[in-house]
């Protein structure tokens, strides 16, 4: 029997893990396996330059952009096992929907997750992914946390044990050449405020005065979208502010495409809390988790703490002079860099078997969460632009479901 699973994404972030997480099902000529991948239309669908990074090493083709109603056709018509729903809340949700209405009875088993590191797990993340049949997490914590938090929705997923795709082909080799690069990995979401944003510029420009090159590796270019709204993107800030701040126009140096490229022997990485924290570690390159604006949740950094590699920008130089932060042994098993062998092969054969013998669990009682929003996002999804911005700007009582409403 030859397993066919397709992966839905909605974004740059999304498309990459989806596709990653393809690859990872097996090897590329395995036989009894077979994998596409497909783009959901929406507002935040990645540019053609986000779509060639976010694809680049993968085996999966370059995928096709549908909007929702050509994507549920189409999944009914190929009837593949196993869909990997690879997307932002919301749109995850839609999605999954307009596959069940699609497919009814024999429809394939549904499988999501998130795109890098996952704690804490929300009440808001896991609502909009209560129809799933599994939900892949990449560390031994976010095994029970994502146990207890579905099981306050009521629902109990498959909760496989996975690494985070694009460690698995890593090893630790990298690591022993001086530091010359240093590599910021830049976020959207945080820091979220413009004073902040210009402060962590500022000093990531003194050390690149500190004789390092120092690049801003960024996930998306001015008027791109990304995966989450970037209010005051770094590289705008710097073409306004390196004057005032005292810095040439070129001392940091703003680049885009795949992480890897960027990851070289020789480089460093620094970052707040974005994922590519792992990549580093994984290639055993010295790696900075910059607590300049403290460690919370908020900020992303929680899972960080007691890995050996929290510290200020400002010690980083020395840091790095003197061979980098240590990470601690314990924290890698306990977090990402695990030793465990992948349990999601297993679970797509196993969930496959059962949509085979129509076992899967019926999805009728499931309703949408956060019904609103959901209903927003279903209109965008499904309706012309012009035809949704009418609706949107019409009566009152329709404005309202444009309102954030948290329940």
């Amino acid at each position: 029997m030859t397993i066919r699973v397709l992966a839905v994404a909605d974004s740059d972030s999304y498309l990459k893990w989806a596709c990653a997480t393809l690859d990872r099902l097996g090897p590329a000529d395995e036989a009894g396996l077979d994998r596409s991948a497909v783009i959901v239309k929406t507002p935040i669908a990645p540019t053609t330059s986000q779509i060639a990074a976010a694809v680049a090493g993968s085996s999966v083709v370059r995928p096709a952009v549908l909007p929702v109603r050509d994507l549920a056709a189409q999944i009914r018509d190929d009837t593949p096992d196993v869909v990997l729903i690879a997307a932002t809340g919301p749109v995850a949700e839609v999605v999954a929907r307009a596959i069940v209405a699609a497919t009814g009875k024999r429809r394939p088993a549904l499988v999501t997750g998130l795109p890098g590191m996952a704690l804490p797990a929300t009440p808001e993340g896991t609502g909009w992914r209560r129809w799933c049949d599994a939900f892949v997490v990449h560390s031994r914590l976010e095994i029970d946390a994502y146990r207890e938090a579905f099981a306050a929705h009521d629902v109990a997923p498959e909760v496989p044990l996975a690494h985070l795709p694009f460690l698995e082909h890593m090893s630790a080799s990298l690591g022993t050449e001086p530091v010359k690069r240093i590599v910021f990995a830049a976020q959207a979401k945080v820091p979220d405020n413009r004073p902040d944003r210009v402060a962590l510029l500022d000093r990531l420009a003194r050390l690149a005065e500190d004789e390092f090159e120092v690049i801003v590796k960024l996930r998306a270019r001015k008027g791109e979208r990304q995966t989450h709204n970037e209010a005051f993107p770094y590289d705008e800030l710097w073409d306004t502010e390196h004057g005032q701040l005292g810095h040439r126009s070129d001392a940091l140096r703003f680049v885009d495409g795949p992480m890897a490229e960027w990851l070289q022997p020789g480089s460093a990485l620094m970052t707040v809390s974005s994922t590519a924290a792992m990549e580093s570690l994984a290639l055993g390159l010295s790696t900075v988790i910059i607590d300049d604006f403290g460690v919370s949740p908020e900020l992303l950094n929680a899972p960080f703490a007691g890995s050996g590699c929290v510290m200020h920008v400002a010690d980083a130089a020395e840091a790095f002079r003197t061979g980098g932060p240590e990470p601690d042994p314990a924290w890698l098993e306990d977090n990402y860099l695990h030793a465990a062998e992948s349990e999601l092969p297993g679970t797509v054969r196993d969930l496959a078997a059962r949509r085979e013998t129509g076992t899967l669990t019926s999805l009728a009682e499931v309703k949408p969460w956060l019904r609103a929003r959901y209903l927003r996002m279903a209109l965008q999804m499904y309706l012309p632009k012009f035809v949704y911005d009418v609706i949107r700007l019409s009566t009152r009582p329709v404005r309202l479901l444009f309102m954030d409403k948290k329940a």
